[in-house]
């Protein structure tokens, strides 16, 4: 109903204390939808300065208010403002006092607990009102019409009458007291025949029982008047009938045919509006009916009326359709022993408890998850006495709304609040544990490069660096995997086609998982393309390879699958952070030990693991769930204990066709060279791996500017003498982003080349560069990766000129 309102902007008067109430009850009202303003107030002054400025549609009052009450408010209203319909929200009202308030003039009454109801309360309301008012309206002007009538007979010198099926008068004009002496209240109940007389009945009689037939009779006649001579005139008489056809009476009228004329023109008229007035109240009286008789079945939630020893007296749409029945499969029936209960253990007794509860005068509520024909849903039951206008109890009432949907979002918000804060920590970690690594990593490097040249002098020393660069790459590794977990690791998306990235991986994973386990590759020969990092891709599926053969430590299967698949919005609604649509998944599947419940509520957690101390870092599967999130994806997870584990990394299909197999070209870069002339400007915070890259890169025969931060480096770019070729900036800097520098500096020098670098691109999804080919050097970045990525920006067909990808 609320549905139906007008646009018109509809004026409350709200009578509540409670201004938490109030919000309540106006945010009730927006949601269905309800245009509105409102104008609050509690006490009695405040009611009657509020009822004098007039202009409300809807007064909505608490029944508890301080020092004042909803009765007196009723009084009031319905005083000053009678027209006004007055509609008590309010959780104390029982149902006595509701039906007292409704018999001394309200509208409506709405518990609080049941403010869903309020907005089709409202608008129910004031149509009423509206209706009350064009009935009042239409019930004045048919008296006014009457008075007109009456004026006008009375006006006219001619005979006007109408009579009973009897003959008897029921109405007469003043005319009578001139033609017979008689006033027109003296002769309503009189007999014809004592007006005019037996003689004169006997003339007319066989006219009128033609009338009474239902003919319009016309005819002349001598007419006596009390003073003065007969006047002969001519009689019509037009009987009144029923919808029936029966004739329920008729009209005369005596007088000269031209004025008789007229009169009857008016009658015709005065009859067929008063008909079409009768015809419009009736079927609006049939209408108003019908909304009653709808309003049981149209609610949405489940409404079940009960007799008080529980049987099923009836039930509407909304609950049948849960159990998929019909009224007369249910009717009669034990409502606790019903298909709504049966086949859920315990819960039959809990509610043959509430329904005699309720039988004997006791409200309550319950929640309830339910095995239905429908499936496994959630609902809040309330059973509750109904009353009847003496306070007694004649049925239990059981309402029930539906909450599956409500406990999978809030259990789907836990768990995405959970992830997102380990996530916000391990970024912030990984961030600064990059740069440190930085560092270290190239002055490892270089001490090895300085140690290689003394030869067998060197003794162990050699040695020793290749373990601490291998201890970096480990920690470096750790960090992506933490960076991977926080969505925050640079990904170097592109086209992929899952089956030939997978049968590259087969020997490695074999040789990897060992003779114990036996693996089976299913391939589709129609997969679809997907747009991701391959690197991280062969890592997530290893890493989870890893974990099913740690899962069989005597042997098994391990089944890795690949398909096409489409997420409906049945299973979107399931789980609210996956857009529906078409995906190409990966299924890695196991024969192992499986996991127990608790343990898969924590499985993608950073630093969770079931292994012994020394066995993983925990930062697997997290990886994993990091890479899938990242890329637009999503993982599903199933597993039993004693049967084993299912994993199931779904990515968005791309439009994109499907890869070509290209061979890598490294020559190019190894024939480039560096220049003397070669300027690069480098942009760097953090002073301990600024210091480390403008020392790497002079040794390495570059020419290189250093700055602190970005506007720093738009500076040195305005300086004449700079000529920098390419400009090296970190993306995370304090006051200016990098992507923001770049786009400065490109503004200034549209041929100036590009290298980013970062160990935290917090921002790359800010900049709209997600995906783009924008070259990018991971921290920690030893001296040969340095080196590389330096030679690969400064190619003259190298992407990383980011001027398109960044304006």
């Amino acid at each position: 109903m609320a549905e139906a309102a007008t646009g018109k902007a509809i004026r409350i008067l709200m009578v509540e204390d409670s201004a938490l109430d109030a919000e309540l009850i106006t945010a009730q009202l927006r949601r269905a939808g309800l245009p509105f303003t409102f104008e609050r107030t509690w006490s009695h002054d405040g009611l009657v300065q509020a009822l004098g400025a007039g202009g409300f549609d809807v007064i909505l009052a608490d029944h508890v208010l301080p020092g004042f009450d909803g009765d007196a408010a009723l009084a009031l209203a319905s005083e000053l403002a009678p027209e006004i319909p007055f509609i008590f929200v309010s959780g104390t009202l029982s149902e006595e006092l509701a039906v007292e308030a409704l018999k001394r003039g309200a509208r409506d009454y709405v518990v609080k607990s049941r403010l869903q109801r309020l907005p089709d309360a409202v608008v129910r309301a004031i149509h009423e009102a509206d209706e009350r008012r064009r009935l009042l309206s239409v019930e004045a002007e048919l008296h006014d019409s009457h008075q007109r009538l009456k004026l006008i007979t009375d006006s006219l010198p001619a005979l006007i009458a109408y009579f009973g099926h009897d003959h008897r008068f029921r109405f007469a004009n003043n005319a009578y007291v001139e033609w017979h002496g008689l006033t027109p209240d003296s002769l309503v109940g009189k007999h014809t025949r004592e007006v005019i007389g037996e003689e004169g009945f006997a003339e007319v009689q066989r006219h009128l029982e033609r009338v009474l037939s239902g003919e319009k009779v016309s005819f002349e006649m001598l007419s006596r008047r009390s003073i003065g001579e007969p006047r002969h005139a001519q009689i019509d008489c037009v009987p009144e009938l029923a919808p029936d056809g029966s004739v329920l009476g008729y009209y005369a009228m005596a007088r000269d045919i031209s004025e008789l004329k007229l009169a009857q023109s008016l009658l015709t008229a005065s009859n067929a509006s008063l008909e079409r007035q009768v015809g419009e109240r009736t079927a609006e009286l049939h209408r108003s009916e019908s909304r009653l008789k709808a309003l049981f079945e149209s609610s949405f939630q489940h409404q079940n009326l009960l007799s008080l020893d529980g049987r099923i007296i009836d039930t509407n749409s909304a609950s049948l359709a849960a159990i998929l029945a019909d009224k007369d499969d249910v009717r009669d029936a034990i409502y606790c022993e019903s298909a709504w209960f049966a086949d859920t253990p315990g819960v039959p007794q809990v509610v043959c408890a509430a329904v005699d509860q309720a039988a004997a005068g006791t409200a309550s509520r319950h929640e309830l998850e339910l095995r239905l024909p429908t499936g496994k849903r959630a609902f809040e039951f309330s059973f509750r006495p109904l009353l009847d206008h003496n306070g007694q109890i004649t049925a239990v009432v059981s309402e029930a709304v539906e909450t599956t949907a409500r406990r999978q979002a809030e259990e789907a918000l836990r768990q995405s609040q959970k992830i997102e804060a380990v996530g916000q920590l391990t970024g912030g970690i990984a961030h600064d544990f990059n740069n440190i690594l930085t560092v270290i990593a190239g002055n490892v490097e270089y001490a090895k490069m300085l140690t290689d040249r003394l030869g067998d002098s060197a003794g162990n020393s050699s040695r020793a660096l290749d373990n601490a660069m291998k201890g970096v790459m480990r920690a470096a590794n750790v960090t992506q995997r933490l960076l991977a977990f926080s969505r925050r690791q640079p990904l170097k998306n592109m086209p992929v086609d899952l089956n030939v990235q997978l049968r590259g991986m087969q020997d490695m994973l074999q040789r990897s998982l060992g003779e114990l386990v036996q693996i089976e590759m299913v391939y589709s020969p129609d997969i679809w393309c997907v747009e991701i990092d391959p690197s991280q891709l062969e890592a997530s599926i290893l890493n989870l390879a890893v974990n099913a053969r740690d899962a069989m430590p005597e042997g098994g299967r391990l089944t890795i699958e690949v398909d096409n698949i489409h997420l409906d919005e049945d299973y979107t609604a399931q789980h609210p952070d996956v857009p529906s649509g078409q995906y190409a998944m990966v299924r890695v599947r196991d024969s192992g030990q499986g996991m127990s419940a608790d343990v898969m509520t924590r499985v993608f957690e950073p630093f969770f693991t079931t292994k012994e101390v020394g066995r993983g870092t925990g930062l697997g599967l997290s990886m994993v769930y990091g890479f899938a999130k990242q890329s637009g994806g999503h993982v599903l997870l199933d597993s039993t204990e004693g049967v084993g584990t299912t994993i199931t990394l779904l990515f968005p299909r791309s439009a994109t066709a499907l890869p070509s197999v290209r061979l890598a070209d490294d020559q190019a870069l190894n024939a480039y060279e560096a220049q003397d002339e070669t300027t690069v400007l480098v942009a760097e915070d953090n002073d301990d791996v600024r210091a480390y890259t403008v020392e790497t890169l002079r040794q390495l025969g570059y020419r290189v500017l250093e700055a602190h931060d970005g506007p720093s480096a738009l500076r040195l770019l305005e300086r004449n003498e700079a000529n920098v070729d390419l400009l090296f900036s970190d993306i995370v800097m304090p006051g200016m982003s990098g992507w923001a520098l770049a786009k400065q500096a490109l503004g200034q020098q549209p041929d100036l080349r590009v290298l980013f670098t970062s160990g935290y691109p917090r921002d790359i999804e800010a900049s709209g560069a997600v995906g783009r080919n924008i070259a990018i050097l991971p921290k920690p970045f030893t001296r040969t990766d340095l080196a590389r990525s330096i030679l690969g920006a400064l190619r003259e067909d190298s992407p990383a000129h980011a001027g398109s990808a960044l304006n």
